[in-house]
């Protein structure tokens, strides 16, 4: 059980819009397999471009989910001290794992973007459908950057929890 605490209730604006995001690509993902497999198997004639797609939509799943996961502390975690520590330890152990989310995630968002960077100033694509690498760079940059802001939400309610708590 998760008992840290959340700034927001479940039902947040922010993770409805996110959800909403995230179901895309994943339907997407759907929609374009059957019809590969079906066009495959039974016309002899696969999707072209469909693999290139699946991949761009994989990498939005994951990073349109990325923020959603963060704000609900859903990462996997080690928890061997949880059990030993409380109170003021405990605000600590969770400010300290919090910053360094935000230092990894933050780490993400500025490597993407000058993956983003690049990409655009090489003009890279996709071999098949020549589909530009840099504005899905960019848009995993965005979705990185926005769980940034949710980390520090996070850690910004845990010291006002311990504020209120003195």
């Amino acid at each position: 059980m998760n008992d840290t605490p959340n700034p927001a209730p479940r039902a947040h604006a922010l993770d409805r819009l996110l959800g909403g995001l995230s179901a895309l690509p994943v339907a997407l993902i759907v929609v374009l397999t059957f019809a590969d497999v079906l066009g495959r198997y039974v016309f002899s004639s696969p999707l072209r471009g469909s693999v290139e797609l699946i991949e761009y939509a994989m990498a939005l799943v994951i990073f349109t989910a990325l923020p959603l996961v963060t704000r609900s502390r859903g990462h996997v975690s080690v928890s061997l001290i949880d059990g030993l520590v409380r109170g003021t330890a405990k605000r600590f152990k969770l400010v300290l794992c919090d910053a360094l989310s935000a230092l990894a995630l933050g780490l993400m968002t500025w490597r993407l973007w000058v993956q983003g960077t690049e990409d655009l100033e090489a003009g890279t694509s996709t071999i098949v459908l020549g589909l530009p690498q840099a504005p899905l760079s960019f848009a995993l940059a965005a979705f990185a950057g926005i769980s940034v802001l949710v980390v520090l939400m996070l850690i910004s309610a845990t010291l006002r929890q311990a504020g209120e708590a003195a």
